[in-house]
């Protein structure tokens, strides 16, 4: 439950934020891949789960991703025109992929 709400509060948080800053589509992708990590996290903790005892480590590999999604936003408030120029790169980089 507790990891529940710290990734609740980080969620918000990155709305919060990027609603200040004026791109809350970008909140919506973050969540989005959020979504996926926590997808993807699960299914892997239920396979290792099978054959030793995992404890709570998938929930808080996913409260980790959570933090770094909020510390990214709070980074993009701070420093709008290094986050810029990362965008620009990470965006060059995925058309060359393309």
């Amino acid at each position: 439950m507790t990891a529940f709400v710290i990734i609740l509060a980080c969620i918000v948080f990155m709305f919060v934020v990027e609603s200040v800053r004026g791109i809350p589509g970008r909140a919506m992708a973050d969540t989005a891949l959020l979504i996926m990590l926590v997808g993807i996290v699960t299914v892997a903790d239920i396979v290792v789960s099978r054959f030793m005892d995992t404890g709570e480590i998938g929930e808080w590999v996913v409260v980790a991703f959570a933090a770094g999604f909020a510390l990214d936003a709070l980074y993009g408030l701070m420093a709008p025109e290094r986050q810029k120029r990362r965008d620009k790169q990470l965006r060059r980089l995925m058309k060359r992929r393309a």
